[in-house]
C-alpha cells in the first residue's frame, strides 16, 4: 500500500459520495425531495437508478476508505492511537461498502412503506455502526496526531471536525432533514479529504530523504 495510493483514495471519496448524492437524487421522481427525504432513500428497492447511490456512493466509496486507511496505519505506525485511528477509519469503510448491499425495502415517499425485510435491519445497523466509527475516527485520530511531531499541525482541524458536522447538521436542518444529513456528511468527508492531502504532503516531503538514504 502506497501512500500516494492511499491518498489519492482519501481524495476521491468526497467525489465519489457527492456525485452519487447529486446525480442520485437527480434520478428520482419529483416527489422526492433531497432537502427532506433520507440519503438511504437513493439506493431503495423502489429508488430509481438505485445503483448510482448504492455502488459509487456506498460500495466505491467505501473501499475507498478503507484503502485511505490502510495508508494512513502504515504512515502513523507504531503509534498505538494513530493505529486504533486507522482501524476506526477502516471499519467506517466497511460498514459504508456493506450498506450498499444493505437496501431499505421502499422510499419514505412511497405510500405505506414499511421497511420490515432483514435486510432493511441489517441497514439501520450498519448505519448506526458507521455512525459510531465515523464520529469516532477523528476523534481518535485527533489526539494521535497531537503526539506526533509531523501530524501535530492536523490535530486541531481533525478535533474540530466533530463540532463542525453538529454545527452544519444543525444549520441545514433548517431547510430539511434530508439537507442537514446530506451537509453533515459532506463535512466528514471534506475533513477525510484534509488528512489525505497532510498524507499525500507528507508523502512528498519525505521522498528526498528516503532517495538521499539509497
Amino acid at each position: 500500500m502506497t501512500p500516494r495510493l492511499a491518498a489519492a483514495c482519501g481524495l476521491l471519496s468526497p467525489l465519489t459520495y457527492g456525485a452519487a448524492l447529486l446525480f442520485g437524487g437527480l434520478a428520482q421522481p419529483d416527489d422526492f425531495s433531497s432537502a427532506d427525504d433520507a440519503t438511504s432513500d437513493l439506493g431503495a428497492t423502489t429508488a430509481s437508478s438505485p445503483w448510482i447511490y448504492n455502488q459509487i456512493g456506498m460500495n466505491l466509496t467505501g473501499i475507498l476508505i478503507v484503502v485511505f486507511a490502510l495508508g494512513l496505519w502504515r504512515a502513523l505506525s507504531p503509534d498505538l492511537l494513530g493505529r486504533v485511528g486507522a482501524v476506526a477509519l477502516t471499519l467506517a469503510g466497511v460498514t459504508l461498502f456493506l450498506e450498499g448491499f444493505l437496501r431499505l425495502d421502499c422510499q419514505g415517499i412511497d405510500a405505506g412503506c414499511d421497511n420490515t425485510s432483514w435486510y432493511s435491519d441489517g441497514h439501520r445497523s450498519t448505519t448506526a455502526l458507521s455512525g459510531i466509527f465515523i464520529f469516532g475516527s477523528p476523534l481518535v485520530l485527533a489526539f494521535a496526531f497531537r503526539r506526533l511531531p509531523s501530524w501535530h499541525n492536523a490535530w486541531l482541524p481533525t478535533l474540530a471536525a466533530i463540532p463542525a458536522f453538529f454545527l452544519v447538521s444543525i444549520l441545514f436542518s433548517l431547510i430539511g432533514d434530508g439537507a442537514a444529513t446530506r451537509a453533515g456528511a459532506l463535512t466528514w468527508f471534506l475533513w477525510l479529504a484534509f488528512v489525505a492531502f497532510q498524507l499525500l504532503k507528507k508523502t512528498e516531503e519525505q521522498e528526498p530523504e528516503l532517495l538521499a538514504a539509497r
